[in-house]
């Protein structure tokens, strides 16, 4: 994955167990649950930064599979590894899938993106989590550049930019909520720190550090344009209606004439 290269499967793991990681890891998976536990369907992908999501046992999908991040080759258990502009599946074939984080790992999230929504069948649902640049941690990550520890090698996408694109693939956004207020800081203690944030979930005048979004695929109808009809005017001045203008006279009207 282009753009990530700076995340080595080493620095993930480290970071993953840290009881701060764990503790956003527990918070968005309240959120994730709630939501695929609603979506039904044949096939729920999931690719992200938990090892063991296991907010998927209680999805209501057919069969719910994983797709590792290229980092995270011999780390984790998935079903195929994620390449940013090529995923291993066809067109209208994936009826949700989840990306937490995926977009913050990569240095081409559009492309991540562009899989994604070609993937989904429509009336499809996409799931994504992402932080927040213009959090308070979005300022620490900022001063943070030429760091090489997790999070801070992230490339966060905002929610407003990842609006845009989801809107010009025609789909529309069906939830959003702002979440993770006061991670990665802890006060006082994890406990503590868990139940503000859950708290504070989509409290929007306080910047959060993270989101989660909502997206369903929605395909444009579209209305034929009939060709209208030439009609001629009446012939003027006794003149002869044009031969491509003329409708053929009725059966009837033409046996009276040979009669008479």
């Amino acid at each position: 994955m282009a753009g990530s290269v700076r995340i080595k499967p080493e620095m993930y793991l480290n970071w993953v167990k840290t009881p701060v990681a764990q503790r956003l890891l527990a918070l968005e998976a309240g959120w994730l649950q709630e939501w695929t536990s609603q979506l039904y369907g044949h096939q729920l992908l999931y690719a992200g930064i938990d090892t063991q999501p296991k907010f998927l046992r209680h999805g209501r999908t057919k069969h719910a599979f994983t797709m590792g991040l290229p980092w995270q080759h011999g780390v984790t258990e998935s079903s195929a590894l994620m390449k940013d502009d090529a995923w291993p599946f066809a067109d209208n074939s994936l009826d949700v899938v989840v990306l937490q984080h995926c977009l913050d790992m990569s240095g081409r999230p559009h492309q991540i993106i562009r899989e994604a929504t070609r993937s989904i069948v429509p009336s499809g649902y996409l799931i994504v989590t992402g932080f927040n640049p213009y959090s308070i941690w979005g300022g620490v990550r900022w001063l943070r550049t030429f760091s090489t520890r997790m999070p801070w090698v992230t490339n966060p996408v905002s929610e407003r930019r990842l609006r845009d694109w989801l809107t010009l693939l025609d789909f529309r956004i069906e939830h959003s909520n702002p979440i993770a207020h006061t991670w990665p800081l802890t006060l006082g203690s994890e406990k503590i720190s868990r139940r503000t944030d859950r708290v504070l979930a989509g409290v929007r005048w306080l910047p959060a550090t993270g989101y989660i979004l909502i997206a369903r695929k929605t395909i444009a109808g579209m209305t034929p344009i009939w060709p209208k009809r030439w009609v001629l005017s009446e012939p003027a001045f006794g003149m002869t209606q044009p031969l491509a203008g003329r409708t053929a006279a009725p059966a009837e009207d033409l046996e009276k004439l040979h009669v008479s």
